[in-house]
């Protein structure tokens, strides 16, 4: 599949994620983002950060209202942003981006069981077809 041919079936930052409310931190791979297209029209509200770059400092001058992640990236997954932030004593809103699961409760089970401490959801954006 041509690069072209991706861009169109990725979702950059739909309406359910542009409409937050809250100071948002996004943990993701950035120059994959751009490259996929989803970083064209960001929100001015959110932070950005690589996952080896999610430290204390980050969260605390950040202080997020929400954090959110891709589900699945290349060289991560909501496991190992769940660790960081139970590492960091974060104890607020986490949500991993993710497609339509069929046992999304599995996975809530999972991360919620790993870090208890969190807030944790799925928020299911169904990819453009």
């Amino acid at each position: 599949m041509s690069a072209q041919a991706q861009r169109k079936t990725v979702t950059p930052f739909p309406e359910a994620i542009k409409n937050l409310s809250a100071k948002t931190l996004v943990v993701g791979d950035l120059a994959r983002w751009e490259a996929e297209g989803r970083m064209s029209t960001p929100p001015t509200d959110f932070e950005f950060v690589e996952i080896k770059s999610l430290t204390a400092e980050v969260v605390d001058q950040v202080d997020p209202d929400i954090i959110l992640s891709p589900l699945v990236a290349d060289d991560f997954d909501a496991v190992d942003v769940a660790a960081k932030l139970r590492d960091l004593q974060f104890d607020g809103k986490y949500r991993a981006i993710s497609d339509v699961l069929p046992d999304a409760d599995l996975i809530r089970k999972e991360i919620r069981a790993f870090a208890p401490q969190l807030d944790f959801d799925l928020l299911p954006v169904p990819a453009n077809v």
